[in-house]
């Protein structure tokens, strides 16, 4: 084999070895999901595509993906929330800036995350980051409804919680969280 030969057999070795590199560690989308366990902080980061219908809620603006689109909204002394009312999938709930809103809130968050006066299973909490934003995440059960989780999160001043049916912070539910921040 001459020298020419036994070049071009290594350059087209390192070609597809880069090409196989490239492939398994696509740097466009950084999918990093790291638990850390000693502060008990779920980082959840990589890039996420804005996608849906534009909805606004107590004047804050998100992106509703296709499966929770065709929902209602409600207003209350110092909320408005956005709901699937006919299958309970999903309730968007976004608080005033106000003693009324600052009220709902906390009763809120003593129901669902401290389970003070809430009859579900065992609620679970941890600080999670989705998009580079701190989150309170609550994982619930239900006997009546069964798995369904939460999030507790503020942008621009107002508070948000976001409650859905489900074991696990799924993508359409990222989306949500970052079009209020992308968006806000």
């Amino acid at each position: 084999m001459n020298k020419i030969t036994l070049g071009i057999i290594i350059i087209i070795v390192l070609i597809c070895g880069l090409a196989i590199y490239f492939t398994f560690n696509n740097n466009d989308i950084d999918n990093n999901i790291n638990n850390n366990d000693s502060n008990n902080n779920t980082k959840i980061n990589y890039k996420i595509e804005l996608k849906g219908e534009k909805t606004i809620i107590n004047g804050l603006t998100t992106m509703m993906p296709e499966r929770y689109t065709n929902g209602t909204i409600k207003k209350s002394s110092g909320i408005e929330t956005y709901g699937k009312y006919n299958d309970d999938s999903i309730y968007i709930t976004v608080y005033d800036d106000s003693q009324d809103g600052n009220k709902v809130y906390q009763g809120d968050i003593d129901y669902f995350a401290y389970g003070i006066a809430n009859k579900d299973n065992n609620p679970k909490r941890e600080n999670i980051t989705i998009a580079n934003h701190s989150i309170l995440y609550v994982n619930q059960h239900s006997n009546t409804r069964g798995e369904y989780r939460l999030v507790f999160f503020e942008v621009n001043g107002k508070k948000v919680l976001i409650e859905w049916l489900g074991d696990e912070v799924i993508l359409d539910i990222e989306n949500i969280i970052y079009g209020f921040y992308e968006l806000n």
